[in-house]
């Protein structure tokens, strides 16, 4: 096995075990060379590896820190954000709540009836005051009673606001992503040019009811595209389940949020 793929293993162990926290630099080049008598090369090699992996961040004039650890989470719906209580890192604002009049395929897909009242929530998730997604979320109105009542245009959706504590329980999901233009809006909100590249996810949450499962959420998400990435993941809950799920790519995010400087 190579020296520096051996190194960078070494290196690795030694970061996820804690003996350098997030954030911290790592010894210099020479140091490094000198600790584990190899050459300078060896460890450029090294800490190339790790630096493709994310596990540490190179800024020029200052060093290589320890990076974030990656920041992942399964791509859906509002309700998908809404299973377990945020972290104070992660803020779900509400853009817009009101009863809407929807096409529709829209309608079909909850098994919402011709006469039933649609409630369309807007909410941006952000990560560190970073701005990620825009999701227009629609639900049966009589079913999200408790959600309408406690969401408010212009505020955070309340951390402690989950899904359990109202009976409900989300099963599988439907979930088609594809590349994508934003709009003004979107683009604003995001600080992005007009017509940036986005992810779209136009997904349908579904929730278990007894030993059946219904439509709960019908949701078209855009994702950055200069921020994020998706992968698909084979799931657990099932024979050929896949699941979306994006991740945070940009490093600098992190290193900003640490109070280092970028690049």
């Amino acid at each position: 096995m190579p020296l520096y793929y051996q190194l960078q293993e070494v290196l690795k162990e030694q970061i996820e075990s804690g003996t350098w926290g997030t954030g911290e630099a790592l010894p210099s080049e020479p140091e490094l060379a000198r600790r584990f008598g190899v050459s300078r090369v060896v460890v450029r090699q090294a800490l190339a590896i790790l630096e493709d992996d994310r596990q540490i961040v190179r800024i020029k004039g200052r060093g290589t820190f320890v990076a974030e650890p990656k920041l992942d989470a399964r791509a859906g719906g509002l309700s998908r954000s809404l299973v377990l209580p945020r972290p104070a890192e992660v803020a779900i604002q509400t853009l817009d709540v009101r009863s809407a009049h929807v096409e529709e395929s829209i309608r079909g897909e909850l098994g919402a009836r011709p006469d039933e009242e649609v409630l369309r929530v807007t909410t941006c998730l952000s990560l560190r005051g970073v701005p990620l997604s825009i999701s227009y979320s629609f639900f049966r109105r009589a079913e999200v009673a408790w959600l309408e009542a406690g969401i408010h245009p212009g505020r955070n959706v309340p951390p402690d606001l989950v899904l359990a504590d109202h009976g409900i329980e989300l099963a599988q999901a439907r979930i088609a992503v594809e590349t994508s233009q934003c709009g003004q809006f979107e683009a604003d909100r995001f600080g992005i040019p007009h017509r940036a590249s986005v992810f779209l996810a136009v997904c349908t949450e579904l929730r278990h009811d007894g030993a059946t499962t219904r439509p709960f959420e019908v949701a078209r998400v855009e994702y950055r595209g200069d921020l994020l990435r998706f992968r698909l993941e084979v799931s657990e809950t099932g024979p050929g389940g896949i699941e979306a799920m994006w991740e945070l790519t940009d490093p600098v995010v992190g290193a900003t949020a640490r109070g280092v400087d970028g690049p």
